[in-house]
């Protein structure tokens, strides 16, 4: 393998070895995973209160017409769930492709990550607040 550098044999020690630049890759990719474990333990949390007191406001009605974030059991909290569930997984999947060596497809994975939270992110911040009528 041809080498800019010279061995080490060669090398006088005076000048200190550039960094990989593609070492950012990796604390890219470990970061995502990081950030969206802790989107998904606070979806975690969130998805176990859901709106227990303050569903169906302070009647208790079981009546359409109320946000979703009134009803327990709304499919959109178990779409909320699996959104970011899918975002940290496919981040897990980028970083054993970057342990493999395989730093194109982490890459890849870790951007489709990073959209899925941002799609988690817009969707939660968007949903009408809990106890609204």
């Amino acid at each position: 393998m041809p080498s800019d550098s010279p061995s080490w044999r060669e090398s006088d020690f005076s000048v200190p070895d550039r960094k990989n630049p593609r070492r950012w890759i990796g604390r890219g990719v470990g970061l995502c995973t990081f950030l969206t474990l802790l989107l998904l333990l606070n979806e975690q949390r969130r998805d176990g209160v859901r709106c227990e007191q303050d569903c169906y406001g302070p009647h208790r009605t079981y009546e359409p017409g109320h946000p979703w974030t009134n009803y327990p059991d709304a499919w959109q909290w178990d779409a909320q769930n699996a959104l970011m569930s899918m975002s940290f997984l496919v981040s897990i999947a980028a970083l054993v492709f970057l342990f493999s060596g395989r730093r194109r497809r982490a890459v890849i994975l870790t951007v489709v990550s990073l959209v899925l939270s941002a799609s988690f992110i817009a969707w939660v911040q968007l949903s009408p607040p809990v106890g609204s009528d």
